[in-house]
């Protein structure tokens, strides 16, 4: 077999038609509403200095509630199992009399690392939390937190590294009293498995979303992302159904406070599932919405998202097979050069594949096989398992086109057993299924069974 048969991927899952319930405008100001809701969660606060002042001034947790809290929620903020909002702080300081704003938040630096996962400035976020988890003065909370942070810092560029990150932070934040913080830690962890193309990230997104449900004081904003992302696990998954109705309940739980960021995922999800379902015209309305909303969120934020990148790749696949073929080549490139500004690597094989399919669309089969053994040679370095399958199948294609039987076989064994041994079942069916299209249309021996074991 040539030099140029090794592996590829996209992560383009089907889905069945659905009629998202989205009458929503964006506009510049629901992009900055967007940004105070994201941190609902509230700010965290010296949990036994408010105790301690409460003692202090010899008042109950019912006085110190008055009418515009429970006794119960100031409870839960004198043992750091939730969080006040900075109004409702002001409120229990006011009434304490004996305790400042300053000395009842917790350590200033962890809200400068809220600030800056907020703007996206990760190269800043992951210098703050490197510099306060080499502290020898840092305290056990603030190691917690700042693991938590350096995990969000390094997502998109360094999955992997993201992943010791976050299981780390989970055990830290739960030994310090954060159960919020930890169920989020194991949501990010479950993405950052996405981003590594481990099937088990749906697994461990539904763990954590279980255990943010348990809790009190949980937000719907975070609910409703990590419901969002489960739906995208689904979708790596094959299992389209199911992924709709992770979407659904995203949009019903987070209701008409659902942030522009997220809406544009949703939309992002919902046009991959309609492409695969065959309705196109859905599909591409779908997904221009979506760039729309991350452009315009990249428009009023500053930095470029990974997501606005793989938003374009998508829309460019979208367009490609609606034979808009100039404009769908601008959208794979734009792709390709953000993935370039933020360094991200982890996604280039599918704009790789993006370009392969579309040269052999326009019948340039070199340079389709060249994009394609690319997009097969990275995905393979970063240990893309999903990828490379793809890889594998569309790289066979192209040798059935061309009239090599050998590779044509080759490459499909190769897929089937790449996703045996991930236990991707749908996506094994899909792909026989894809074999067996091709080899009637191209003349080529089917591709037999593998072996069992």
């Amino acid at each position: 077999m040539s030099s140029k048969r090794v592996a590829v991927c996209r992560l383009t899952p089907p889905c069945e038609k659905l009629h998202c319930r989205a009458g929503y405008v964006a506009s510049e100001d629901s992009v900055a509403r967007g940004s105070s809701q994201r941190r609902a969660r509230g700010v965290a606060v010296n949990a036994e200095a408010l105790k301690r002042a409460r003692l202090d001034a010899g008042l109950t947790l019912a006085e110190v509630a008055g009418d515009s809290m429970t006794r119960q929620a100031v409870h839960l903020f004198e043992t750091g199992r939730a969080r006040p909002t900075l109004a409702k702080l002001r409120q229990i300081v006011g009434r304490l009399g004996n305790i400042s704003i300053e000395a009842a938040l917790a350590d200033v630096s962890e809200h400068r690392l809220a600030e800056l996962e907020e703007q996206q400035q990760w190269r800043e976020l992951g210098d703050l939390a490197a510099q306060l988890l080499r502290a020898v003065n840092s305290t056990k909370r603030t190691r917690a937190i700042a693991t938590y942070y350096a995990g969000r810092a390094v997502l998109n560029q360094a999955p992997g590294r993201a992943l010791v990150l976050y299981r780390r932070a989970r055990r830290l934040l739960l030994r310090v009293s954060e159960p919020l913080l930890a169920a989020e830690a194991m949501d990010w962890e479950a993405a950052a498995l996405y981003l590594l193309q481990d099937p088990g990230a749906a697994d461990v997104g539904h763990q954590a979303l279980e255990r943010y449900r348990a809790l009190d004081e949980r937000q719907a904003h975070v609910e409703a992302r990590m419901l969002e992302h489960l739906g995208t696990y689904r979708l790596q998954r094959g299992e389209h159904r199911a992924a709709i109705e992770q979407y659904r309940e995203a949009i019903e739980v987070a209701g008409a406070r659902l942030e522009l960021a997220r809406l544009a995922n949703i939309y992002h999800g919902l046009a991959e599932g309609c492409r695969q379902a065959g309705d196109t015209r859905r599909a591409l309305d779908y997904m221009e919405r979506a760039v729309h909303f991350y452009r315009t969120e990249h428009d009023v934020r500053g930095p470029v998202s990974a997501n606005l990148a793989r938003a374009e790749n998508d829309y460019g696949v979208h367009l490609m097979r609606a034979g808009r073929w100039e404009r769908a080549e601008e959208m794979i490139r734009a792709a390709l050069d953000h993935y370039d500004e933020l360094g991200v690597l982890s996604a280039r094989a599918h704009a790789m594949l993006s370009m392969g399919e579309l040269n052999q669309r326009r019948n340039r089969l070199e340079d389709a096989v060249d994009w394609t053994v690319q997009a097969v040679e990275h995905a393979h370095r970063m240990g893309e398992t999903v990828a490379q399958a793809m890889a594998y199948q569309q790289l066979g294609e192209l040798w059935a086109r061309m009239g090599d039987t050998s590779g044509f076989e080759a490459c499909f064994h190769r897929a089937v057993e790449i996703l045996d041994h991930a236990g991707l079942v749908e996506r094994r069916a899909e792909c026989m299924a894809r074999q067996q299209r091709i080899g009637a249309a191209s003349g080529a021996r089917a591709v037999s069974e593998p072996p069992a074991g």
